[in-house]
């Protein structure tokens, strides 16, 4: 991970939060990925934006499918964001809000991620689906991942009944994002991430407490929330799979913390600087001595100018 970082005992830990996850699942709508039952769910097609969204329908209402994963956080983009390099179109709609996370060789998170082909199989059998860009979730360290990203806007001309949604101080402090999004973007709660830490008071009861974005480093211990989302591409029929990032929440930044150095580290002095002379008065104009032609004084062929 990086220098002092104790894999094997962040490993370990990670083993035990997601044990500590399976073992009380939560009967609400989240739920652990590896619990998830992806034939209890349908692919439904959604407008504003148009869409495909894995949900279980119930007197009308979609209820979609929201899983938790519990990994350790190895490469994010993150808020606060403080100003952007350009406000052309194409730089703003890509703006994102993306984490990746590892189980550095835990056999918990790799078998925590083993519905995520089942998943994909329910999206590729939808209908009026003809191609499927499944999830890429890249490796680290030669270890599995897995990743999840929101954009921080979305186009207005998709979603039109919609109302903009403000960005909070720790999101867009200099409202950098919103001198961005001009009349072209809009934020809906498909660009809402909630940033939080988890709290376990002394007689065991779990409160969780806003927490900035920026608090989120490498190496923490962590729980994704996301959502399973096929957007269209141009060509019909065809669509991209997406992780989409709901919620992070911070269980454990103490080995990450540890890792920090205690010292400072020592610097080599330049021997050649060190032996240097120092520098004394620096001389005036006055000082300088400088030859001059001598008007009207007889010099001999080749001779030098008079001073």
């Amino acid at each position: 991970m990086f220098y002092r970082y104790d894999s094997t005992e962040a490993r370990l830990r990670l083993d035990s939060c997601i044990q500590e996850a399976a073992q009380h699942e939560d009967p609400g709508i989240v739920k652990t990925l590896s619990a998830i039952l992806p034939a209890d769910y349908e692919v439904v097609e959604f407008m504003q934006p148009p869409c495909l969204r894995l949900v279980k329908q119930s007197e009308g209402e979609h209820e979609e499918a929201t899983v938790a994963v519990r990994g350790i956080l190895c490469d994010k983009t993150l808020p606060p964001i403080y100003t952007l390099a350009s406000h052309k179109f194409e730089h703003v709609r890509y703006l994102r809000q993306f984490v990746r996370l590892t189980g550095l060789g835990s056999m918990s998170f790799h078998d925590s991620l083993t519905r995520i082909d089942d998943i994909e199989s329910r999206f590729r059998e939808a209908d009026g689906v003809t191609h499927l860009e499944g999830f890429s979730f890249g490796e680290f360290e030669e270890e599995e991942c897995v990743a999840m990203h929101a954009r921080y806007l979305t186009e207005r001309r998709f979603v039109l009944g919609q109302r903009h949604i403000p960005f909070p101080p720790e999101i867009d402090p200099n409202d950098a994002l919103e001198a961005a999004r001009g009349t072209k973007f809009i934020r809906i709660a498909d660009n809402v991430v909630q940033y939080s830490k988890k709290v376990v008071n002394e007689d065991g009861t779990v409160l969780y407490e806003p927490l900035s974005p920026a608090e989120f480093k490498m190496g923490d211990i962590v729980e994704a929330t996301g959502t399973f989302v096929a957007y269209p591409e141009r060509e019909e029929g065809h669509y991209v799979m997406v992780f989409a990032l709901r919620a992070l929440t911070m269980l454990d930044s103490t080995i990450r913390e540890a890792a920090k150095p205690t010292f400072k580290p020592k610097t080599e002095i330049d021997q050649r600087k060190a032996a240097r002379r120092k520098k004394g008065k620096m001389p005036t104009m006055g000082n300088l001595k400088r030859s001059y032609i001598s008007y009207g004084t007889p010099t001999r062929r080749g001779g030098a100018m008079g001073t």
